[in-house]
C-alpha cells in the first residue's frame, strides 16, 4: 500500500501532529460556520419575503379598506375633491407632460392639478398614483384637500376662501 506523500499525512513533514489536527479542526470550524452564516441569511431574507406575500394577501383579500390595515394612499372620496379639468392649449405654449404615464396632456383631456404644488397630470394616471400614494409624483410634497392649499406657512388661513372649481375650462401655463 502508498502511503499519502501530503504534508498533513507524511510521518516526516515539519509540523507536528498537533498543529495539522489544529489546522484541520479550524478548516472544519470555519466550513461549518461559513454554512450556518448562510443558513441565517436565506432564513431571514425567506421569513421576510412570506411576511410580505401575506400582508399582500391580506390587503387583497380585505380589499385594502378594512380598519385595521395600513392604508398609505388617498381615499376615492379625498381624490375626487381635488380640482379636475379640460386641458386647453394656451396659445403660445408647450404641450404639459405627465410625469406619471410620461405623455403629454393635449388638449381636450381630462386632467388633474394637485393643490398644494400646482403639478398637472392626467386624471386617470394621478388618480391611480394616488391610490397608493399620499404624495406628489413629481416632487413628493404631501397631497391635501383642497382647502388645504389656502393655508399660509404660519398655519392660519387667508382670509378669501379657494374655491376649486371641477369645469374650469382653461389653464395658465405651466
Amino acid at each position: 500500500m502508498n502511503a499519502p506523500t501530503s504534508w498533513l499525512f507524511a510521518d516526516n513533514s515539519r509540523y507536528s501532529t498537533r498543529s495539522r489536527l489544529l489546522f484541520i479542526g479550524l478548516s472544519f470550524a470555519i466550513g461549518i460556520a461559513t454554512f450556518l452564516l448562510y443558513l441565517a441569511v436565506w432564513y431571514a431574507c425567506r421569513t421576510r419575503s412570506q411576511r410580505q406575500r401575506a400582508v399582500r394577501a391580506d390587503d387583497l383579500e380585505a380589499g385594502a379598506a378594512s380598519p385595521g390595515s395600513e392604508r398609505r394612499g388617498m381615499s376615492d372620496a379625498a381624490i375626487a375633491a381635488l380640482p379636475t379639468f379640460t386641458y386647453k392649449l394656451p396659445a403660445q405654449a408647450v404641450a404639459a407632460d405627465c410625469a406619471v404615464c410620461l405623455g403629454q396632456v393635449e388638449a381636450g383631456e381630462t386632467v388633474r392639478r394637485l393643490p398644494k404644488c400646482a403639478h398637472l397630470f392626467h386624471a386617470e394616471c394621478v388618480d391611480a398614483w394616488l391610490r397608493a400614494h399620499s404624495t406628489c409624483p413629481m416632487c413628493r410634497a404631501p397631497v391635501g384637500p383642497p382647502a388645504a392649499a389656502a393655508s399660509k406657512k404660519d398655519g392660519t388661513a387667508d382670509a378669501t376662501p379657494v374655491v376649486a372649481s371641477a369645469t374650469a375650462t382653461a389653464v395658465p401655463p405651466v
